[in-house]
């Protein structure tokens, strides 16, 4: 139920989804869902907590690889899920043990050696970057012109980034002087 749900919250978005449709797509009966998982917003609720879970253990699992950008990614899924609870004002929380973001600071702390609070830091930084270029990807292709650059390119260079600043100690080196 959970996956059914996160595929059609990711394709059609969180609200034009019913639970009837989710009841079709994972193929039980709409009874269920509300037996074990509760209601809508539990539901919604679960489904983040799955993917977060789902991420966690693909950021630990691939710690240096890019995380996707798709619908079909659990980085696609948990971005769209995650932006529209952070639109309706609903607090982004997971149980513990459910922490992509905990996941990569563990990564940058056994990758690069960066201290915890370090690696801390940094995976917050880098977790807000994919998840603004996620929401935002079209309109900062569009208004910083870089519409004839191939998206995979794009995306990569997101991913290099990442890297470069998940290895950079905290505090940070000096600013560069201009020329």
């Amino acid at each position: 139920m959970l996956d059914a749900a996160a595929h059609l919250f990711a394709e059609q978005g969180v609200h034009k989804v019913s639970l009837r449709a989710i009841a079709a797509e994972a193929d039980v009966d709409l009874s269920l869902i509300r037996r074990y998982i509760g209601r809508r917003a539990q539901l919604v609720s679960a489904v983040f907590d799955d993917l977060s879970d789902q991420l966690a253990v693909a950021v630990r699992d691939h710690p240096l690889a890019g995380q996707g950008h798709g619908t079909d990614t659990v980085m696609g899924k948990w971005v769209r899920l995650a932006a529209v609870l952070a639109i309706s004002g609903e607090a982004l929380t997971w149980r513990p043990g459910f922490n992509p973001v905990l996941a990569m600071a563990r990564t940058l702390e056994e990758g690069y050696g960066l201290d915890a609070q370090a690696s801390r830091l940094r995976a917050a930084q880098i977790v807000a970057a994919a998840l603004g270029w996620r929401i935002f990807e079209d309109y900062l292709v569009v208004a910083s012109e870089l519409d004839a650059v191939p998206l995979d390119t794009l995306r990569e260079e997101l991913v290099h980034s990442a890297r470069r600043l998940g290895a950079t100690p905290w505090p940070s080196p000096p600013d560069p002087t201009p020329p």
